[in-house]
């Protein structure tokens, strides 16, 4: 009896169903982490080119965070969680972009907070150049 049980333990079918399902889950895991990490370098970059732009339309005497929100609307589901806020003082305008990144998945650890800002010299001409 105690032969037929070792036999029965030692016996190795089906040994590749379960290694094949435990490589096929590992593969979909790193599969979903490089997809949360292109898109948290997604978001990212396009708040850096949103307070860019919004920071570069204020400089010029625009609504700068105006225009970062419109960059960051037509940047799609990737800059759902963002927002833009400028302030200007009498000398810069600085337009800085935050918010949330996408998640893959909705439960899990917490992303890192996207926050870019951009500051530029407001533009001062003097009276002959403002003359057409």
């Amino acid at each position: 009896m105690l032969r037929r049980l070792a036999r029965r333990l030692r016996c190795e079918r089906g040994d590749g169903l379960i290694d094949g399902l435990l490589v096929f889950g590992l593969v979909l895991l790193v599969v979903a982490v490089t997809v949360q990490v292109l898109l948290y370098a997604h978001s990212r970059s396009l708040a850096v080119g949103a307070a860019q732009d919004g920071a570069r339309t204020g400089a010029a005497g625009g609504a700068g965070a105006a225009c970062a929100n419109d960059v960051l609307a037509a940047g799609g589901g990737a800059t759902d969680g963002l927002h833009a806020t400028s302030s200007t003082s009498d000398t810069t305008v600085t337009v800085e972009v935050a918010g949330r990144p996408p998640r893959v998945f909705p439960v899990g650890f917490a992303l890192p907070r996207v926050s870019e800002s951009a500051t530029l010299p407001v533009e001062r001409y003097s009276e002959l150049e403002r003359r057409p």
